[in-house]
């Protein structure tokens, strides 16, 4: 992943031909699966608040993080089974939603969508 660009956008499209954006950006709305950040206030930082993640092992919805596993040689914030990141966009309820694009900007990204959720208000 890119760190601090636009990696992706989720892209709403109307019917009427308006649209909205979501940018999915490393590491303010995007973080990785594998792993947590580690944020010590000096080296690294988002700039962010630390988003809502789904732990995939337990299906903990949590802003807290969950006890850190190691990837020997590379991570010590791994995170055991992995997490989703979930992010909230709202729709123009005004609007006919016509159809969402996922769509990767920068180069060596892979992205995907595990779910998404409609709500009527």
């Amino acid at each position: 992943m890119q760190s601090h660009i636009v990696n992706g956008v989720i892209d709403i499209r109307y019917k009427d031909g308006s649209t909205a954006e979501l940018k999915l950006i490393n590491p303010s709305t995007w973080w990785p699966i594998e792993q947590d950040y580690y944020e010590d206030g000096f080296a690294f930082t988002t700039g962010a608040a630390r988003p809502l993640r789904v732990y995939l092992k337990t299906g903990l919805i949590s802003r807290q993080r969950e006890k850190w596993t190691s990837i020997k040689g590379f991570s010590n914030t791994a995170i055991d089974g992995g997490a989703a990141t979930i992010l909230d966009l709202s729709l123009d309820s005004r609007k006919e939603l016509d159809r969402v694009v996922l769509r990767t900007v920068a180069r060596d990204v892979v992205i995907g969508m595990m779910s998404m959720t409609l709500l009527r208000n």
